[in-house]
């Protein structure tokens, strides 16, 4: 057995095994959806309701239920770091980097010190092709920038020729099969924060094409059109788990670095959601949760009763109101999302480890159709909390 199936049967098995705290759906009912199998903790959740979430709080959850202190798994994978291929041009000229966000720019930087050199590149999902143009002007050697948005690829363009760089753009949809050449005629395909099917279709389509070195950041696995995960690997294949997209996107789900008015207005939107979601249960007589659209943030400004007539109407249950007041379920949405919050945080816990699987999934895949595997942060977390990489091989 190699270290990643070995790592892969140890986090299966403990995912698998707590499906019920990870596993649910937030809004879709009113009580703590696993409270019968884990009664202590749903107790301690109940009393803690108007407690903010600090590090006693996860001190007491480690305590009653100590098998979700996840540190045998953070020492596998969380500090887990590659080692550099390159080291790149310390003085990089301010040109090429015009128009890149600072972090952004940080994030192409600190990717292409981790892939081998190679005699030639294919840069999937592009964009602008950033991340080709580093390349490019790192090794002279030929990068082909593929990007399914044509406005994209003419700026790209233009830009590769205004620096004289050996960079060519192809507007090419990669989900029908339009990047397979390039695939089969390169050395390298390299991919940066590519979403969900994007790259899962990069490693497919790269495993066909024999590409020699593949180097991945994967991003957004719920970006997909399957309700449920396939599995890409034999091992993932073999998982009792089921995954839809809800899981996949707990997976990326980072906890909230907005700025105070944004964080406010998120607390008062979810706050009136879950007070109208608790006034149409009783209102319609029917106990399960009623999708609302999304809002405009002004409508917030107006109050709570201002956003249910407005949710009420959207659903087509103005003829409710008269029957049954808003008076009160402001109060309640404020306790849902207060405990809501707490559940979410118990959930959260899972969220490296859920991660790590998806990684896992994907480099054994790759080990299995002849590829020696890699993976591991190409950067801090601070940088971006999407810093994983595999880098593999054949």
């Amino acid at each position: 057995m190699t270290a990643f199936q070995q790592h892969f049967q140890a986090l299966d098995t403990w995912l698998k095994a707590h499906t019920r705290l990870w596993q649910f759906d937030t809004f879709a009912q009113l009580d703590n959806p696993w409270r019968d199998h884990y009664p202590a903790l749903a107790e301690y959740l109940t009393s803690q309701i108007e407690q903010p979430i600090e590090e006693a709080f996860y001190d007491e959850v480690g305590r009653l239920c100590p098998e979700l202190q996840v540190s045998i798994y953070e020492s596998n994978y969380e500090n887990r770091r590659l080692s550099e291929k390159r080291t790149l041009t310390t003085d990089l000229p301010s040109y090429l980097s015009t128009a890149i966000k600072g972090r952004k720019w940080a994030q192409i930087q600190a990717f292409v010190a981790q892939i081998p050199n190679a005699e030639s590149y294919v840069e999937w999902c592009a964009g602008k092709g950033h991340l080709g143009k580093l390349l490019a002007f790192q090794d002279g050697k030929p990068v082909h920038s593929l990007e399914w948005q044509k406005v994209l690829c003419d700026a790209g363009e233009q830009d590769a020729k205004r620096l004289n760089l050996p960079q060519t753009f192809t507007h090419a949809d990669v989900l029908k099969g339009e990047g397979e050449l390039a695939l089969a005629n390169t050395h390298c395909a390299v991919a940066l924060h590519a979403c969900g099917d994007l790259h899962r279709e990069l490693i497919k389509q790269a495993v066909i094409a024999q590409t020699a070195v593949v180097c991945i950041s994967p991003c957004c696995y719920h970006l997909t059109q399957d309700k449920l995960y396939r599995p890409l690997s034999q091992w993932a294949q073999q998982s009792q788990l089921n995954l839809r997209q809800a899981d996949l996107k707990l997976a990326v789900k980072e906890v909230a670095t907005a700025g105070a008015r944004e964080q406010r207005l998120k607390q008062l939107e979810l706050t009136y959601r879950l007070g109208f979601d608790s006034w149409q249960r009783i209102a319609r007589q029917q106990d399960d949760y009623l999708p609302v659209p999304s809002i405009q943030k002004a409508i917030l400004n107006q109050g709570f009763t201002a956003f249910c007539r407005w949710a009420a109407e959207q659903k087509g249950l103005t003829d409710l109101i008269a029957k049954t007041s808003f008076k009160d379920f402001e109060s309640i949405g404020q306790t849902r999302y207060q405990y809501i919050q707490k559940l979410e945080a118990i959930s959260q816990l899972f969220r490296p480890a859920l991660e790590y699987w998806l990684v896992l999934d994907r480099a054994l895949y790759l080990e299995e159709n002849g590829y020696h595997v890699e993976i591991g942060k190409f950067c801090e977390k601070s940088l971006t909390p999407r810093n994983w990489m595999i880098r593999a091989e054949r």
